[in-house]
C-alpha cells in the first residue's frame, strides 16, 4: 500500500496544475492578441504633431477620436505596456504656418509629422522643396483622381470650397452669383492669405478678369482678415453679403445665426484640402497611421460629423442637406500655376483694397 498524502495535498496538487494550464492559456491568448491589429506593441506608436489650418474645435476632437482608436495598452497583464499614439496638434493660419515651417527649414528642419492646409498650391512649392514624404492612400480608398497627388505626395483629407453667404435679416436670399456682389454696397471677401480664398480669388481673375475685384471695391466691397471674420461680419449685420467657406456658412445657418448662402451659379472652386506627411517628419510610421486612419471611411464620416466637411472618399454621405459635389458647378484651377501666381496675386490685392494683404 501507498503512503497516503496529508489531507488536502492531492487537491492543492489539482489546483496548481489547473492553475499552470490555466496561465499557460493566459500567455497564448495573451501573445495572440498582442500581435493582432488592436494590441501590437510593434506597431508605430509615439506622438504626432499635426500643423494646420483646420478649425482649432475640429482637429482638436478628432485627435481625441485618434487616440482612443490607437490608445495605450495598460491594464492587461499579460500584455507589454505600450505608448499608444499620442496628437499634438499646432493650429494656425495658413500664412502662420507656412512662415512657421519657412523659419523651421531654415533653421534646421520641420518638427512637425504632417500638415493639413486648405489647398494643394502651398504642397505644389514644399514637394518642389523636398519637404513632402513620399505617401499613398490606403488601396481600397475609394478617393477621385483628381484628390490624390499624381507624384505621391499629398491626398485630400476633406473637399471645402467658398460660397456667398448673406444675412437673412438684410436680404431675402443670398445672391445667385459673384457678380451680384457688385450691386450690394456692403460686402466682403476674405484676403489670399487664406489659401482657399487665393484659390477661389485666382479663379474668378480667370473667368472675369482683374476688372471683377475693381468692380468689388468700388461698390463697396472690403477685404476682411479671414473666412471667420466673414462669418462673424455677415451674421452681426456688417456686411449684406459676403464670400465664405462653405463649412462655416452650413455650421451657422445650423446654429440660428441668421445666415443662408448659396454655391454661385456661375461655379466656385471645389478644394481637396490636402494632407501630407513630411520628409524629415520626427515619427513618420505613426503619422502614416493617423492618415490611414483620417482617409478610412470611418475616419471620413467622422470628418463630415465634426466639421460639416465634405468628404474626400465617394462612399462617404456629404453633410446633411448638403448638395452632393457633383451637382455644383466647378471652376478649374491648375494648382502649380497658382503656388507660381501667389505673389502677383498678393500684390494685385493690395492695389485694389489700398492695405497690405490680411492673414487668414
Amino acid at each position: 500500500m501507498g503512503l497516503r498524502e496529508p489531507d488536502g495535498t492531492a487537491r492543492r496538487r489539482q489546483l496548481n496544475r489547473r492553475s499552470g494550464i490555466l496561465l499557460a492559456l493566459l500567455l497564448v491568448v495573451g501573445t495572440t492578441v498582442a500581435c493582432g491589429d488592436e494590441l501590437d506593441h510593434n506597431a508605430p506608436s509615439g506622438e504626432v504633431v499635426i500643423y494646420t489650418s483646420m478649425p482649432e474645435s475640429v482637429v482638436n476632437r478628432l485627435a481625441g477620436v485618434i487616440e482612443r482608436r490607437f490608445p495605450d495598452l495598460d491594464g492587461n497583464y499579460w500584455v507589454p505596456l505600450g505608448s499608444g499614439i499620442t496628437v499634438r496638434v499646432e493650429r494656425g493660419r495658413t500664412g502662420d504656418i507656412q512662415r512657421r515651417i519657412a523659419d523651421e527649414v531654415a533653421t534646421g528642419g520641420t518638427k512637425a509629422d504632417i500638415i493639413w492646409l486648405a489647398e494643394p498650391s502651398t504642397y505644389e512649392t514644399y514637394k518642389d522643396m523636398g519637404l513632402l514624404a513620399s505617401y499613398r492612400p490606403p488601396a481600397d480608398a475609394p478617393l477621385p483622381e483628381s484628390y490624390v497627388d499624381p507624384d505621391g505626395f499629398y491626398v485630400a483629407g476633406r473637399i471645402i470650397s467658398m460660397v456667398i453667404a448673406s444675412n437673412t435679416a438684410l436680404r431675402a436670399e443670398p445672391p445667385a452669383d459673384w457678380p451680384d456682389l457688385h450691386e450690394i454696397e456692403r460686402t466682403a471677401f476674405p484676403g489670399p492669405e487664406s489659401g482657399a480664398a487665393r484659390a477661389t480669388i485666382s479663379a474668378l481673375l480667370a473667368k472675369y478678369g482683374p476688372e471683377f475685384f475693381d468692380a468689388f471695391a468700388a461698390a463697396g466691397g472690403t477685404s476682411v482678415a479671414s473666412n471667420g471674420a466673414a462669418r462673424d461680419g455677415v451674421a452681426a449685420g456688417d456686411f449684406e453679403a459676403v464670400a465664405v467657406l462653405d463649412y462655416m456658412a452650413r455650421q451657422a445657418r445650423a446654429n440660428g445665426e441668421g445666415i443662408d448662402f448659396a454655391f454661385p451659379a456661375g461655379g466656385t472652386v471645389l478644394i481637396p484640402s490636402p494632407i501630407a506627411i513630411l520628409a524629415d517628419a520626427p515619427n513618420p510610421d505613426a503619422a502614416r497611421v493617423v492618415v490611414d486612419f483620417i482617409l478610412s471611411r470611418s475616419g471620413q464620416e467622422i470628418v463630415v460629423e465634426l466639421g460639416s466637411f465634405y468628404p474626400a472618399r465617394s462612399d462617404v454621405a456629404p453633410p446633411e442637406g448638403a448638395p452632393p459635389l457633383d451637382s455644383i458647378t466647378a471652376l478649374e484651377v491648375d494648382w502649380k500655376a497658382l503656388a507660381d501666381d501667389t505673389a502677383a496675386i498678393s500684390t494685385m490685392w493690395t492695389e485694389v483694397f489700398g492695405q497690405e494683404a490680411p492673414s487668414p
